[in-house]
């Protein structure tokens, strides 16, 4: 929904409504079928308003991307945060990670289908933020399983790649099941698999790299 015409906005207020027009019609149309013109007609602004934000479509979906990414590392920041041990640190990072899904599943299919397909940096922007993720999941598998850290990145990587896809799965079928209910049972099913490790052995290099 675009401002009402004659309405002015601060600039950071102008780039923010505008990333959530984007946002719409990116994932209606796709990249290539959305363009600058649609976006601004759709936000209530004329082509040069949405030029001064973003030079290009190519920055804006960049932008958007940052945007989004930031957005869902934040809330993942925060679950990890507010668990009391690792294996609370995981159920809540699932959590977290579906009820992002959940609530913008808009940016969810723009960040892992929509931009893998585009754009070099584009997938480097995704790839930065996997890799962000599979560090924290990795320091849990080392420190739970003693693992070492290619072993446990290997792993962590691994419950990454799930977790998306079984998102993607859940959108794709409508939602089946409740948000909820479906990151309990990835989470149970990531916990159970460390129990095939020893208690409290370790291997040399235990120590997974957080990055």
């Amino acid at each position: 929904m675009g401002v009402p015409i004659g309405m002015r906005l601060r600039a950071a207020e102008r780039r923010a409504q505008l990333l959530g027009v984007a946002r719409r019609l990116f994932a209606r149309d796709g990249y290539r079928g959305a363009s600058m013109e649609s976006i601004a007609e759709a936000a209530g602004v004329t082509k040069p308003v949405l030029y001064q934000h973003f030079s290009s479509k190519r920055a804006l979906y960049s932008a958007l991307l940052a945007s989004e990414l930031g957005r869902l590392t934040e809330e993942l920041e925060a679950a990890f945060g507010q668990a009391e041990d690792n294996e609370a640190r995981l159920r809540r990072g699932f959590g977290a990670y579906l009820g992002f899904v959940d609530r913008h599943e808009d940016a969810f299919r723009l960040l892992f289908t929509e931009a893998l397909g585009l754009d070099a940096d584009f997938q480097r922007q995704v790839a930065s933020f996997r890799r962000w993720v599979a560090g924290r999941v990795a320091t849990i598998i080392a420190a739970e399983a003693g693992l070492a850290a290619p072993r446990a990145r290997a792993l962590a990587a691994a419950i990454v790649g799930m977790a998306e896809g079984a998102a993607g799965w859940w959108l794709d079928e409508r939602r089946p099941l409740d948000a909820a209910e479906l990151a309990d049972e990835l989470a149970g099913l990531a916990w159970k698999g460390f129990a095939r490790f020893p208690s409290g052995a370790h291997e040399p290099d235990d120590v997974a790299d957080p990055a």
